[in-house]
């Protein structure tokens, strides 16, 4: 895990629906220490976004 980009990056708690996706399209890149939750994997896919590989680190 990235810890230090999970301390600069914090998606709050009910965070907008875009929000989320920005943070789990940057979080796959820089950290990827989980994979994207369904709902979040269901929106990139309704919005035609790649779903991306969880990064190896």
């Amino acid at each position: 895990m990235n810890a230090e980009w999970h301390d600069a990056h914090v998606l709050g708690q009910g965070a907008p629906m875009d929000d989320r996706v920005a943070w789990h399209l940057a979080h796959a890149q820089e950290c990827g220490c989980r994979d994207i939750p369904r709902t979040v994997r269901e929106e990139l896919e309704r919005r035609g976004v790649e779903v991306p590989e969880r990064a190896a680190r």
